[in-house]
Formats: C-alpha cells, structure tokens, sequence
C-alpha cells in the first residue's frame, strides 16, 4: 500500500479478530481511539518501513504499517493526552474498498471493546502505540544500507530529496565533531530557565521568536523547564503561525505515565522531521511542542 491508495478500514470484529489477548497485533496495539473509523475509506498518505521510538529513542524498523492521511489519536481512552500522534495502521486492519464484499456486523457494546482493547493498566500506567513501539519493531542497523532503498520504493522520499537530508544530518555530525555544537538541539547557558505564560487559545497567532533569542530561554543540554528545542524547531524561527491546541498533559513514554505540561501548546503545520537523524529523518511527523517563552501574540485579520 503505497502513498495515494485508497483503503477501507476493515470492520471492528475482523480488527479483533487480528489481535492476540493484549490487543495488539505484531506487538502494536489497535487502540480505542482508532474504533471510530473502522468501516471508512481514507487515502495511504505515506508508507512507514522505519520509525523513531521515545523510549529507548533509536531508529527502529517496521513492517507493514502506512498512517491514513492525517488521522491522530485524541487521547480520549488514555487519560485525555494531547500529543496527537499520529495512528500506525498495519495492512492486516485494511482492505481495498473495490474488492471488499465484507458486510459490516455491526458496532459493538463499549464494553466489550474495552474489554479487547486496553489502555489502562491496573499500576495507572498507560498502554498506546507509541509506547509499545519496541515491541513492534526490531533495532535498524546504521549499516543497513537497504532502507535508504525501502525509503525510496515507499515513495517516503525522492533520491533528491533523500540525499538532502543525509547531506545535512552529515553536516551536523561533522560540525559537532570539529566545533562541539550539538547536532540535535540548541544549546543555551541558562543555570535556572526562566517561564513565561501567555494562556494561549486553539485559533490564536503567534510569532516564533529568532534563535538568538530562544536560546536565552535554554539551558546547556537545550531545554527550557525540560523540554527541548530541537534544531528541526529553527526553520520555524521568525514565522507567524496560528495555535492549534494547548499542551497540558501527555503520556511519557518511558515512563507510561500521564504528566502535567505547563505553558506549551501545539502550532499548526509544525511537525518534527528528525534532520539530524544519518539515517535519513523521521517520517513519524510527530508535532513540536513550543513553550509559551518561545512565542509573542500577534494579531492577524
């Protein structure tokens, strides 16, 4: 299933029916949130043959799997986190609507989808995706010279494209050998990094600030508070955009856990691309959080 076709999400009991006694299939989970589109037609956006992962944060191979164009998890069956991921979806749970004769049974009683389909650990950990990744995939090689091919049969990149993101994650590495600068974040000096809340709201604008005075807001490993800016944050520097939701919680991955996030929001179109990944990005397109320090209101008719 390569980018452009479209797919029917199968129906729920056939999804089931995928799905070993936690709810997962190939060690990825099929999650309530992603129930509501069971029997809708959508289009393959983009095929994922690799994937970033939080937990043990590495670059990790994965089989069968596309995201449906931008379908998000909402977090509703997981304590209300605001994240959006993005949703995986493993061939298995799709079919091609031309060919499919299967009758839809029917929705099923709420709890019994609860009952397939765990989000909740009894400890008050969490169960997502995002945090079963390690289970779903295997450890991708630097020397796995194939998926630079994978990527270009997946159609994920174009050779120009490809060899422009290798070219600068190369350059980053080069320059933090030869300088020390740090090829995934900007480094600050702060000791104690300052805050700032501007109460933001889903349809305001904001300008990004410039770098020079971001990093006045970091720390010397790039954080503000314990978040991260990353470089893939810069090109945003300096641009308008408008706030397409607050960031008050989410679930960590490593830990499972449901934290508190303080003066953050999303902003639309921002998504991390992983520039400084050698093995040619990320194509997980996870949205950036921005710290309120980080942006100024502005008013936009």
């Amino acid at each position: 299933m390569l980018p452009g076709t479209i797919v029917r999400v199968r129906p729920l009991q056939e999804v089931l029916s995928t799905l070993d006694q936690d709810g997962t299939f190939q060690g990825l989970p099929f999650m309530l949130e992603m129930t509501r589109f069971c029997g809708l037609c959508f289009t393959v956006s983009k095929r994922l043959e690799r994937t970033c992962e939080e937990s043990e944060k590495g670059m990790r191979r994965i089989h069968n799997v596309v995201f449906l164009d931008n379908l998000r998890c909402d977090g509703t069956a997981h304590g209300g986190c605001q994240k959006k991921c993005r949703l995986f979806w493993k061939e298995d749970w799709l079919s091609f609507p031309l060919k499919d004769t299967t009758k839809d049974p029917g929705p099923l009683a709420q709890d019994e989808k609860s009952a397939r389909l765990r989000s909740e650990l009894p400890n008050g950990q969490f169960v997502c995706q995002s945090t079963e990744l390690v289970k779903a995939t295997s450890p991708l090689s630097l020397f796995d010279l194939m998926s630079y091919v994978r990527d270009i049969r997946s159609k994920t990149y174009s050779v120009p494209g490809l060899i422009r993101v290798l070219f600068y994650a190369f350059f980053l590495r080069v320059r933090f050998y030869l300088t020390g600068t740090p090829f995934r974040y900007l480094q600050g000096e702060q000791v104690q990094t300052p805050s700032e809340s501007l109460n933001l709201q889903p349809g305001e604008w904001v300008r990004v600030k410039t770098k020079e005075e971001i990093r006045k807001t970091l720390d010397a490993q790039g954080m503000s508070r314990g978040l991260r800016f990353t470089l893939d944050m810069l090109p945003y520097c300096g641009g308008s955009y408008r706030v397409l939701s607050r960031l008050e919680k989410m679930i960590y991955e490593p830990t499972r856990r449901l934290i508190d996030v303080k003066d953050t929001v999303i902003l639309e179109n921002s998504v991390c691309r992983g520039c400084h990944i050698i093995k040619g990005g990320c194509p997980r397109e996870n949205y950036n959080f921005w710290r309120e320090i980080w942006l100024s209101r502005i008013s936009r008719s």
